[in-house]
């Protein structure tokens, strides 16, 4: 029986290794962060859905980015919790390219009325806020791990 038929199915999701003291903390957290984005995706989908139609391009646009991005989003924070140090670039790319089309999203609901509730405009306003700080952490994780060790392993 190979080692990972012998491993829960939550501990190969939730390592216990990310509460080791030396694990970065830019892996722990943009990993949380991956894996709250492609449940909240999931939920956009959702909730993208309930709306009555005619869809605008601009609703589709959204549906179908949100759809396809919750998959790689379960992946990046799977990845990042195995301190897989080799998506910290693809991470960085996913953001840059997520970061816009969410402030799309938080725009398209603040015209359409839908920000109207405190808890609402915390949550779409604290994604982009978090979108942005852990962009920020693997930025800074990326450049310092290439200035200490320019012949970088992969790990």
């Amino acid at each position: 029986m190979s080692d990972i038929q012998k491993r829960n199915w939550l501990d190969i999701c939730f390592p216990p290794s990310r509460f080791d003291p030396a694990f970065p903390l830019a892996f722990w957290f943009a990993g949380l962060w991956f894996y709250l984005k492609s449940f909240l995706y999931l939920c956009y989908v959702y909730m993208l859905g309930l709306d009555p139609p005619p869809y605008s391009t601009g609703l589709l646009v959204e549906t179908v980015y949100f759809a396809a991005a919750c998959l790689p989003c379960f992946l990046f924070g799977l990845a990042l919790w195995h301190e897989k140090r080799w998506v910290v670039a693809p991470a960085i790319f996913f953001f840059l390219a997520d970061t816009p089309l969410l402030t799309y999203h938080v725009l398209r609901l603040a015209a359409t009325g839908g920000l109207e509730s405190g808890l609402t405009r915390f949550l779409e306003y604290g994604g982009l806020a978090l979108n942005l700080v852990s962009l920020g952490w693997l930025g800074r994780f990326k450049l310092d791990s290439g200035i200490r060790n320019p012949a970088r392993g992969v790990r």
